[in-house]
């Protein structure tokens, strides 16, 4: 289960029990230094709330381990052709070295709050679900701003159990983040999407950043004045290794789960969305690799983008075979006919609950034939081509000219300041010609996959017009567009914004378009979704209620949560079993010269050759690479620190195994694996192969 560390007291004797050397108080503390106050939430100053990976301080200077994946963006931003980082990896020797990177944040939990009752007071049984949504959203927000009040935190209110309940969460969000060490990508992405979601693995999946504050110790923004964090508590780095069977506990912040889905929902979830995700990024992610095999520029560009179009890509196609094989399908349903034979056992609970799984039935059957053309939409226009995404800028600027009452903004106006800003890093990491590939490929999906009720004439019209010919509609488009081309997009913002350019700007007609047609839909399954919302919420007080005595972990919503469990191997099939832990040995039997998953720079093969492992082998000589746990993680935990029995940190949790997918839906603890990079891998690299006794040096490391 993913737990609360607030709640950790129904926790601790069964983890206490499992070998951990710690109280509650050690791990979670509002009032002295705990484990808590060493783990970061990554995020960016868009949404400083939801942490796209987590973290982990390891000295008093502020210096944090993650996921190489995590950074993975954070270094193409930084690689040119000239400094390529990603191919060569970076290391930092000293401060003056260590690269910025401007929006990405990193939250500290101050403490958190059960606030249910101060929620719950303002609602009540006579609301409609947008009345019930706006009250719990003021109220939020009252709560939110008087627990920070006068201080330079910040806070949010958190649903949990479909809004059956409710946490205040305290954050001190730090936004000079600066990247301070990474593997070359052979290594941090050894295997890439072959080895992706499988055990065993042997990649390096980690990065170091430092956190800076202002001279005050403060959060402050990047200033060359500032100076690294000195954190509350830091995690030691444990050098003994692990054995099977040993305790570990993973904190950090895990994204999204459905583990109360029902059965309408899964197959939802099966048939359409994965299905389609699936479908349409097999062609992105051909069109961006064609690109990047035929130019090393275009290869550095592009980096970012595939790898996150990638993960979600296998994820969606694997998730189904998984949830096939272990006949989620048949346990979502089992737990169905068990809750409606404890409904109708109890004349009570079949007033309040006795039609709840035949609405939900119903309210999925109502929107069944339209969640096709809104998952086409979202992957083929709001996560197709580069221009259909630069084009919902435009809204931005027609929103303000409506506002001012205008069809001019001025060239120093803040939308076009933001604009120019923006291109500026999305026009280098931009090709022309990739791009219009994939526009081609993607609307040509959407035209032919969109419901006639929700299918934008403007775009048909197009079509039409050239006659079905998708190439010179794309030609039109790219030729006729001012967002095609740094030139012509920064010629015109220093014209000044007009309406006019806007309204016949192509890229905009077609993203528009399709946008508002996504709207119509929206209100059109507004009423059903809000029903299905509340019948969900009702659904999940009812197993809550059905389940008295059990405690229930919440659905991960990029809150922090702790697991616990062991280091071990498992058997996933007859016949067949993986032990816990990978050696160094793998990179000699995988390693393939020129295989862009499994080849390796020179230099690291060089070191893996001459295998001198110093004080990080093992009792047996070999140097171990990672190893399995039983841990409950999501996205989201990715870079979260796996911690042994007395709170050092023995490795960093990157990935899951090919049964885990099934995990966000059905979590299954006889098959649910986290792999985890071994913590010694991590400091063999940093020490032989980087030679960065810089970092080492400020390392508490316990022999």
């Amino acid at each position: 289960g993913m737990w609360l560390l607030s709640l950790l007291g129904k926790n601790i004797e069964q983890m206490q029990a499992q070998g951990c050397k710690l109280t509650a108080e050690d791990i979670y503390s509002v009032n002295q230094a705990s484990l808590k106050d060493a783990i970061v939430g990554l995020g960016n100053d868009g949404r400083p709330f939801w942490h796209f990976c987590s973290g982990e301080i390891i000295s008093d200077k502020g210096l944090v381990l993650t996921n190489h994946h995590c950074g993975f963006s954070v270094i193409q931003k930084h690689s040119t052709v000239e400094h390529d980082y990603l191919s060569n990896g970076f290391w930092a020797y000293k401060y003056s070295e260590e690269l910025p990177n401007p929006g990405i944040t990193a939250s500290i939990l101050q403490r958190m709050e059960d606030v249910t009752d101060q929620v719950n007071a303002v609602l009540n049984d006579n609301m409609s679900e947008e009345e019930r949504a706006a009250a719990i959203d003021a109220i939020s927000k009252q709560i939110s701003a008087k627990a920070v009040q006068g201080t330079n935190l910040q806070a949010q209110v958190q649903e949990m159990f479909e809004g059956n309940q409710f946490f205040l969460l305290v954050y001190k969000i730090y936004r000079d983040v600066r990247l301070v060490g990474a593997p070359a990508q052979s290594m941090g992405k050894f295997g890439g999407d072959t080895d992706n979601w499988s055990w065993p693995r042997h990649t390096a999946d980690f990065c170091m950043m430092r956190i800076y504050t202002g001279p005050d110790g403060e959060p402050a923004p990047y200033n060359t004045s500032n100076v690294p964090l000195k954190p509350k508590h830091h995690l030691p780095v444990s050098a003994k290794g692990v054995q099977d069977g040993d305790f570990a506990m993973i904190m950090g912040f895990p994204g999204t789960t459905d583990r109360f889905l029902t059965s309408f929902g899964l197959k939802e979830t099966m048939d359409v969305t994965n299905d389609i995700r699936y479908k349409v990024r097999t062609e992105k992610l051909r069109i961006m690799k064609e690109g990047m095999d035929a130019a090393a520029a275009t290869r550095i560009q592009y980096a970012s983008k595939y790898a996150q179009c990638a993960n979600y890509w296998k994820y969606s196609h694997e998730q189904n075979i998984a949830l096939e094989n272990l006949n989620t399908m048949g346990e979502k349903e089992r737990i169905e006919r068990e809750f409606t034979a404890w409904v109708n056992a109890d004349p009570a609970r079949k007033a309040k609950y006795g039609n709840l799984i035949e609405e939900l039935r119903a309210c999925y059957a109502f929107s069944a034939p339209y969640m096709a053309t809104a998952i086409f939409h979202r992957e083929a226009i709001i996560n197709g081509a580069d221009l259909t995404r630069l084009a919902m800028r435009f809204k931005g600027f027609e929103s303000a000219m409506e506002k001012q009452g205008c069809c001019v903004l001025h060239k120093d106006c803040a939308q076009c300041k933001n604009l120019r800003h923006f291109c500026e890093q999305y026009f280098k990491d931009y090709d022309e010609q990739v791009d219009r590939k994939v526009f081609t490929t993607m609307i040509e999906l959407y035209v032919n996959n969109i419901d006639p009720k929700f299918f934008p004439e403007e775009i048909g019209n197009l079509v039409k017009k050239f006659k079905g010919d998708y190439q010179k509609l794309t030609d039109y488009v790219y030729k006729n567009s001012v967002l095609t081309t740094k030139e012509r997009l920064f010629a015109w913002l220093d014209k000044g914004v007009d309406q006019k350019t806007i309204d016949k700007d192509p890229a905009y007609l077609i993203t528009k378009s399709a946008q508002t047609k996504n709207y119509e839909l929206r209100d059109y399954l507004k009423d059903n979704n809000q029903k299905i919302g509340a019948l969900r919420t009702l659904y999940m007080e009812a197993l809550v209620e059905m389940n008295k005595g059990t405690v229930l972990p919440p659905d991960a919503n990029s809150t922090m949560r702790i697991t616990y469990g062991t280091v071990g191997g498992y058997s996933p099939k007859d016949g067949v079993t993986y032990d816990y832990r990978s050696s160094i040995d793998g990179y000699k039997e995988k390693y393939v010269e020129n295989d862009p998953e499994f080849d390796l720079n020179p230099d690291c093969w060089a070191a893996i050759q001459k295998g001198d492992w110093g004080r990080y082998a093992d009792k047996d000589g070999k140097l171990y690479t990672g190893f399995a746990t039983d841990l409950d993680i999501t996205g989201g935990n990715s870079g979260s620190p796996v911690i042994n029995a007395k709170g050092e940190l023995i490795g960093l949790a990157y990935d899951g195994n090919w049964e885990s997918m099934a995990g966000d839906l059905y979590y299954n603890p006889k098959y649910n694996k986290c792999v985890c990079v071994d913590i010694r891998f991590v400091l063999w690299i940093i020490d032989k192969y980087a030679g960065a006794s810089n970092l080492l040096n400020e390392i508490s490391i316990v022999e």
